[in-house]
């Protein structure tokens, strides 16, 4: 199968090499425009592959059966924007992970059009990724994918073509609208920032999981509650946070948000927490994680005080407004809400 990965990052390169190894065609687009090159892979996976580049979109639609989608949030929009004039209806769009209601927004640009494409929607990345100087560092492959199709794609055809790239670890849950509500570090990332601010600022050295306090643990609670309860009133039952964790810690034993997480720090389990305020935990998971939830709920008259009260804390706190920094929302929401002002 040919296969184009749009996003040039550890994790699009790593599924680059998960592709190759697979036997499928397989090009890279990057926004840095990197030439060919070989790369090693160590960690979860070792080998070494080079990635052949295409450098412009253009190309990348044209080659691909298939676009596997792994660009950080902030360049969602112009990428999607750039790319659905491109699309051909037997072409698949898979969303590694769906971000901000990201596939409504391509459906939407897509349906007022007059087109359509075959989108498939994951709740997270099939695997974590870091670059160091030696190559990339594979931390996981996930053994549980949570996806849901969507467009001219039936949910078996997704299936098959999902297992095709990355084997039996994906699951079907539906509807992408459960994708897009299943979102967990949003909520974990905003709890845990708050309650280590000062840490961040003063770039001190500490533990990602080892920072969520019995405080922190009851706020991510909460907040975990908030969108469980926004997903039923949409008639989804989507996984709460004690679900995730059991998911990707099958060793470890759950007990509350705190002393799971405490378990998994005292196993070297986790990442240290960021060190500076210019962290994708704020500048990403904020505009593009939880404000989406805050105004999905205002569209639906639907409640979420405390997410709307983590968004304001931190746009205060930090000086910036980050209720305005994702283009996506208006669109996306329009197609979730079957809004029509085209």
């Amino acid at each position: 199968m040919k296969i184009s990965v749009l996003g040039g990052g550890p994790v699009g390169q790593t599924y680059c090499a998960l592709l190759l190894e697979a036997g499928h065609h397989v090009r890279l687009y990057s926004q840095s425009g990197r030439a060919e090159h070989e790369t090693r892979f160590f960690g979860a996976i070792n080998m070494t592959k080079t990635i052949t580049p295409v450098r412009t979109l253009p190309e990348a639609v044209a080659f691909a059966d298939a676009l596997l989608i792994a660009r950080q949030a902030p360049g969602l929009q112009p990428l999607l924007d750039a790319i659905a004039p491109l699309l051909k209806p037997s072409q698949s769009v898979i969303f590694s992970a769906e971000l901000s209601f990201a596939s409504f927004h391509l459906a939407r640009k897509l349906r007022v059009a007059g087109s359509e494409a075959r989108l498939i929607s994951w709740s997270t990345t099939a695997a974590t990724a870091h670059r160091r100087p030696e190559g990339i560092r594979v931390g996981t492959l996930r053994g549980t994918v949570d996806m849901a199709s969507s467009g001219n794609l039936s949910p078996l055809d997704a299936m098959a073509l999902c297992r095709a790239l990355f084997g039996d670890v994906f699951r079907d849950v539906g509807s992408p609208l459960a994708i897009g509500l299943s979102n967990l570090n949003p909520e974990v990332h905003l709890a845990n920032v708050l309650g280590n601010l000062t840490r961040i600022e003063l770039a001190e050295d500490w533990d990602n999981y080892g920072g969520i306090t019995p405080a922190v643990g009851r706020i991510i609670e909460e907040l975990d509650a908030e969108r469980r309860g926004l997903a039923a009133r949409f008639g989804l039952d989507v996984r709460s946070v004690l679900q995730h964790f059991q998911l990707t810690f099958p060793d470890i034993e759950i007990g509350n948000v705190h002393e799971t997480t405490q378990r998994i720090a005292a196993r070297g389990r986790g990442p240290k927490g960021p060190v500076s305020t210019d962290t994708r935990y704020i500048t990403e998971d904020l505009p593009y994680g939880i404000v989406p939830l805050c105004e999905l709920g205002r569209r639906r008259n639907i409640p979420l005080p405390l997410h709307e009260a983590g968004v304001r804390l931190l746009s205060v706190g930090l000086g910036a407004d980050f209720t305005t920094e994702n283009g996506m929302i208006g669109e996306a929401l329009d197609e979730i809400c079957g809004d029509v002002s085209d």
